[in-house]
């Protein structure tokens, strides 16, 4: 199933009564599973629904009871940009096929590229290795030292610089039975720089992409957008209004619309 397949069906009980539509559908960490859906009832009120609750998801999403306070799952990399792992730009990434092999579908012009998700990495930027042995997170190249073996312990015990004795001990030990007068410490001058306080890393926390009515109202449309029969929706150039969302959704054609407004895709 493409993950796209599911943005902007309704939402129905089991009576068959209307709930909303999908706006947003979070995935499990393997990309294989839905974590969760994010809805919209007619007002525009968002709510959560677990996978759990997901009865059948065909021609709309029959859900039962069950609500989330709050969305589990990582949010969907519809929209990011895609590179190879030596900085080649491959386009933007359109879709996600889920099950037990999920791949990601990357548009580079007039082509659809097709990587496995094992392949790839998602951040702020979807980052496409040659294979999955290749891909490896930045947390996980961490240099180990060697460990030290014996004779590295006691080559390290016999090469140990003598310590140095206090100046009140040396005069004491004097071969002449003199005590050697304490020198002054010598003043070059010089201060020490004063002791910098650690900088903090800076936090940073890349958004998930969303398709929803707040990263849409206001935009222009930089490609038209159809529906079944051919009736334009959004024409190119004119600015998306909450009448076009609610269009576009009633159309099933709300991820067309995001994709030809927020992507550089055309």
């Amino acid at each position: 199933m493409q993950l796209s397949t599911l943005i902007g069906k309704p939402v129905l009980t089991r009576a068959g009564d209307r709930l909303g539509y999908v706006t947003a559908a979070l995935l499990t960490r393997d990309m294989k599973k839905i974590s969760s859906l994010l809805c919209a009832d007619d007002d525009e009120e968002e709510f959560y629904i677990p996978a759990r609750a997901i009865l059948s998801a065909a021609d709309a999403v029959i859900t039962g009871g069950a609500r989330l306070k709050a969305p589990t799952g990582i949010a969907s990399p519809i929209g990011k940009p895609a590179y190879t792992h030596t900085g080649e730009a491959l386009g933007t990434l359109t879709d996600v096929e889920l099950g037990d092999e999920p791949a990601l579908l990357i548009a580079s012009g007039a082509t659809t590229l097709r990587c496995a998700a094992a392949c790839a990495t998602i951040g702020e930027t979807v980052i496409v290795y040659p294979s999955a042995a290749e891909r490896r997170p930045a947390s996980a190249r961490r240099s180990h030292a060697p460990k030290k073996t014996e004779n590295t312990r006691t080559m390290s015990a016999q090469t140990r610089p003598e310590p140095t004795m206090p100046a009140e001990q040396r005069a004491e030990s004097a071969p002449d039975g003199h005590a050697m007068p304490k020198q002054p410490p010598a003043d070059d001058g010089v201060q020490a720089p004063p002791s910098m306080p650690e900088a903090k890393p800076s936090k940073t926390h890349a958004e998930g992409f969303r398709i929803d009515r707040t990263n849409l109202l206001g935009r222009r449309v930089k490609r038209s957008v159809y529906d079944e029969t051919g009736t334009p929706i959004a024409v190119a150039g004119e600015r998306i209004t909450p009448q076009t969302i609610a269009l576009a959704r009633r159309k099933n054609r709300l991820l067309a619309l995001t994709v030809n407004t927020l992507t550089n895709l055309y």
